[in-house]
């Protein structure tokens, strides 16, 4: 089973590289604003134009895209981000777009270290540990959506700060000190109070945070949370 990084789903996926640039030069759209193109695919694409770049392989002629389904958790989350940076003095406006960016490329990093075999066989049980840690995030986040007064912000913190440690015990022996910058960087922004406090008891990021679920559910109920 594909390694499934942070709290998405199938963020990586490999198809033929002229599908990808087929998809580059057709499902761009501007975000956010008018058009329908999607942030997160258009990041990813970009993302893994430039590391396969640079990749020397069998797996060269291969490449990675950010499915449908991923791609609307992401610009769900990058959304709520987005506007509680600029709703909250406290938080860099210009956060959010890092973050999304830090995502995909830590994930399709991750993706490429285990299509290219570069993982051991206690890396798996790493993998495994990241798995369950994504899985107890994605359920409390879906838990308190669903139950009202029932969000317990220290209980969440300390599920994502499971999740930060178990990805970094994977990416440490395998990518650069930048990678494991990029997964801090994720985490402090999606564990500040501030940010978790206005996604879970803001009534005019419900709407939002309710899509973010959706999504979230759909992973569940398809087992690939």
């Amino acid at each position: 089973m594909e390694l499934q990084s942070w709290f998405l789903y199938h963020l990586v996926a490999v198809t033929d590289c002229n599908q990808v640039m087929q998809s580059t030069a057709t499902g761009s759209g501007a975000y956010p604003g008018g058009g329908t193109g999607s942030r997160a695919r258009d990041l990813g694409l970009r993302a893994q134009k430039k590391i396969l770049g640079r990749v020397v392989s069998l797996n060269a002629g291969r490449s990675l895209f950010i499915d449908d389904a991923t791609t609307s958790l992401l610009d769900n989350l990058f959304k709520l981000m987005e506007r509680v940076a600029k709703s909250n003095p406290s938080l860099n406006k210009k956060q959010p777009e890092k973050v999304l960016k830090n995502i995909v490329k830590l994930s399709i990093k991750i993706g490429l270290l285990q299509r290219n075999q570069q993982l051991n066989s206690s890396d798996e049980v790493k993998i495994n540990d990241i798995r369950a840690s994504l899985r107890a995030v994605a359920m409390s986040v879906v838990s308190f959506y669903e139950l009202e007064f029932s969000f317990d912000r220290i209980y969440l913190t300390r599920s994502l700060e499971r999740c930060r440690t178990t990805i970094l015990n994977l990416i440490k022996p395998h990518l650069t000190d930048k990678s494991q910058e990029r997964c801090d960087q994720i985490f402090d922004f999606i564990t500040y109070p501030d940010f978790l406090d206005s996604v879970f008891q803001s009534s005019e990021l419900r709407p939002t945070l309710g899509l973010l679920v959706d999504d979230i559910n759909k992973a569940l109920d398809a087992g690939h949370l």
